[in-house]
């Protein structure tokens, strides 16, 4: 009103200055929802998620047996990553890109069959030059034995289903998100690839290295939709044409 009664609010000057300062206080607020989540805090929460689901998961294997730790081994992914937003308050959908569409759901269905030709691939090569993975051996073995039956099969399906919602929940949706907020895509990238290609360990490398590549993909995937719901369904479509290959191929 005042300014109304001395003529600034018409000024073009006034008005300007106005305007600036709106557009300033709109980019310190997007800054603000951005870095919600620090990329020291995130790193930390994915330490910390490392060592929940070494320590828990061992003691699951140890007396629950291997289809409950199968299952439960992915859940343990997603505790201290989901805990730490929900205790920052953060909008969760908005921030992972949590929105559902039929349209994004067959992109990741197409990406992940896309991925799959590269995964044969690239272990191709990688078996040529390491030779032949034993961890990867013994994880088919099982995974085989477990499919025998209509039970077993039932568990494998929900793991390998489990593990393309709660890995890209944890590796794209959080860390690389947070990471995202204060450098560059690379650098986001980069992190959130090599902490999926540990957590995929292999002492011959075979394994290690392919999920590295697999998860600069994903990661990919997911900084060009800004969609977890594309990367996430790219990841378990994946490795359901995997279980299916293994299980009808002699």
């Amino acid at each position: 009103m005042c300014k109304r009664l001395l003529g600034l609010e018409d000024n073009p000057k006034v008005r300007g200055l106005n305007d600036s300062n709106n557009s300033i206080k709109k980019t310190v607020h997007l800054e603000d929802d951005s870095s919600v989540i620090s990329p020291s805090a995130a790193i930390l929460a994915v330490i910390a998620t490392f060592a929940l689901f070494l320590v828990v998961g061992a003691g699951l294997l140890l007396f629950l047996g291997y289809p409950f730790a199968l299952v439960s081994g992915e859940l343990l992914l997603v505790v201290v990553p989901l805990g730490y937003m929900l205790h920052k308050r953060v909008d969760i959908k908005k921030y992972i890109g949590l929105e559902v569409t039929p349209k994004l759901f067959f992109h990741g269905m197409f990406i992940g069959g896309l991925l799959f030709i590269f995964d044969v691939a690239i272990t191709s090569v990688l078996v040529g030059i390491f030779g032949t993975s034993e961890a990867i051996e013994e994880a088919g073995a099982i995974i085989e034995g477990l499919s025998s039956s209509q039970q077993g099969l039932l568990i494998v399906v929900s793991a390998l289903l489990l593990a393309g919602i709660c890995e890209e929940f944890t590796f794209r949706g959080f860390l690389q998100t947070a990471i995202n907020a204060k450098y560059p895509s690379a650098v986001a990238l980069l992190t959130s690839s090599l902490t999926f290609g540990l957590l995929h360990f292999d002492p011959q490398f075979v394994y290690s290295l392919s999920a590295f590549m697999l998860g600069l993909l994903f990661g990919y995937v997911y900084n060009r939709w800004h969609s977890y719901i594309v990367s996430a369904v790219a990841h378990g479509t994946l490795n359901i044409i995997v279980l299916a290959i293994t299980l009808l191929l002699p």
